[in-house]
């Protein structure tokens, strides 16, 4: 295996076996034990056909049981079933289950627990974020999630699906200019899996930087991270991630933030924000959560532990 360096260009251990992301390992005695689980968050738009790299990290994960694709988010959930389903199952998956909510008390009547029985991965997919915030969080299946997560299991979700990952998400905002001050900037509590992010998606082909970094700027304790469409972060234990796919992950990083303008009265002022670091990685590097820290890789060992299948 290749050396691999952080940003400091100082070498960091080298990986010499492939991980294994889906096995859980149970806390005993911890009152908050961490995650045992894997994230998979996409960017959106990402490949259906073809190497289909980032689906077929989700599908890598699904093949010792099945995936319930939870299409919580669109405004046409079971066209959106019918296509992961065969994207899936043209993988290998053995079996694609949905879940769709179409009200929140029909969900709160019957839980559906057991669409989790035999489950490898749990995937949202795109449209509305508020959408999925609103109809599930709160409900016992949401929490029967939660701990399917916190023991070992996949979550996976794309555009909206990857903003609700975090414990605050990002829903609305300017996406395509300098953020202003007075920006209208809608943030609102996500589903929590990973903590101390926020997450958006579309980064590039939306110009949605300005927005991020008006997020970042409201909070310095948040990371923000950026991905763009077909790239999506592998997230290991809420301790480190590894991008995959065609785009950049964007990571903004305010906690040594000296100075922002960001409570001004004047409105319509631009933000300025002082000493903020942003990372950009690509394929195959790394991100130490813990330590904030990037780490360089090579784009082929990322797809060649990741996807198995294709090599």
């Amino acid at each position: 295996m290749a050396r691999r360096t952080n940003g400091n260009g100082n070498g960091t251990r080298t990986r010499s076996t492939r991980r294994t992301l889906y096995t859980a390992r149970p806390q005993n005695g911890r009152k908050t034990p961490v995650p045992q689980g894997t994230l998979i968050i996409i960017g959106g738009h990402e490949e259906k056909e073809g190497k289909a790299v980032i689906l077929r990290a989700v599908a890598e994960g699904a093949k010792r049981g099945k995936v319930v694709v939870a299409t919580l988010a669109t405004s046409d959930p079971e066209e959106s079933f019918k296509e992961y389903q065969r994207v899936f199952t043209s993988m290998g998956v053995k079996q694609a289950v949905h879940l769709a909510v179409n009200d929140r008390a029909d969900l709160l009547r019957n839980p559906r627990l057991d669409l989790l029985e035999g489950a490898s991965v749990v995937f949202f997919t795109g449209g509305g974020q508020l959408k999925i915030t609103t109809q599930f969080g709160g409900t016992q299946l949401c929490e029967q999630i939660q701990e399917f997560y916190r023991r070992g299991g996949t979550i996976a979700g794309t555009s909206a699906g990857a903003s609700v990952m975090s414990d605050t998400m990002l829903v609305s905002g300017e996406g395509d200019a300098t953020h202003r001050v007075g920006a209208n900037l809608l943030m609102a509590p996500g589903l929590g899996y990973i903590k101390d992010v926020i997450i958006d998606q579309h980064f590039a082909e939306r110009g949605r930087i300005g927005r991020l970094l008006g997020a970042v700027a409201q909070n310095p304790r948040f990371l923000g991270i950026g991905l763009d469409e077909n790239t999506a972060i592998v997230v290991e234990k809420e301790k480190r991630l590894i991008v995959l796919g065609a785009g950049a992950v964007y990571i903004i990083d305010g906690r040594e933030v000296t100075c922002s303008n960001i409570t001004e009265e004047t409105e319509d002022r631009t933000l300025s924000i002082f000493n903020v670091r942003l990372h950009v990685l690509s394929q195959g590097d790394e991100f130490d959560l813990e330590t904030r820290s990037p780490m360089s890789g090579k784009p082929e060992e990322a797809e060649k532990e990741l996807t198995p299948d294709l090599n």
